[in-house]
């Protein structure tokens, strides 16, 4: 049993090493999307990288250890964990996301009714101009009928054909759509590679358990 509780006390810290690194670049992207996604959004996204950053430390530490009572406290954690995923992937979040993203452009327009330059930053984001197309700026009476240099590649838009030909809310449609498979991958890889060092972490634990009780005996 000793070289296989080697590999898998090794096998246990590498993979903690890369969930780590997981729990890093989570909270990067929770920090990077705060003004993109509702802030409560936002902030559970952080919240969730913060955990996977502390759960991987009580991996790397019960494993290194070999500290029965830390392992089992990692794979209660990792269990919590377990559900938040599977939470994520049955409620489809991306859609939560995608309606968010859909009534910013609803709105960002009604704005940009009074005050000139509020889709700038939608145009810019999605290469697309007005709500569902360039037609939707003649109505307000911009001078010469011209769009926003957002509305154009490069802020060009002495070029007709540097106009974006689509509406922000197609391109948003568009840019979840493209999306929605590799999120989906990613939500299940997520899940088997947390089923994973979750298997691993309890053959260990109950190793070291085992061992601890012989030595009292």
């Amino acid at each position: 049993m000793g070289c296989a509780t080697g590999t898998i006390k090794y096998s246990l810290f590498l993979f903690n090493a890369l969930w780590a690194i997981l729990g890093i670049l989570v909270i990067v992207f929770g920090c990077l999307g705060w003004g993109a996604m509702p802030q409560q959004y936002a902030i559970g996204i952080i919240v969730l990288g913060g955990i996977i950053l502390l759960i991987s430390m009580f991996g790397c530490f019960g494993a290194i250890r070999e500290s029965s009572r830390m392992l089992w406290t990692y794979v209660s954690l990792l269990l919590v964990l377990l559900v938040l995923i599977g939470v994520f992937i049955f409620f489809n979040t991306r859609d939560v996301f995608k309606k968010y993203a859909i009534k910013t452009v609803e709105d960002h327009w009604q704005q940009e009714l009074t005050r000139p330059g509020s889709m700038d930053l939608i145009q810019k984001t999605y290469s697309c101009c007005g709500r569902y197309g360039a037609a939707d700026y003649i109505p307000i009476g911009r001078r010469n009928n011209t769009v926003p240099s957002s509305c154009c590649k490069f802020n060009n838009c002495l070029n007709p054909l540097n106009v974006y030909p689509d509406g922000c809310l197609a391109k948003v449609e568009l840019a979840f759509a493209d999306e929605a498979s590799t999120t989906r991958y990613c939500e299940w890889g997520l899940l088997g590679f947390d089923l994973v060092i979750l298997g691993l972490a309890i053959i260990l634990a109950i190793h070291y358990s085992n061992r601890r009780r012989r030595y009292n005996y």
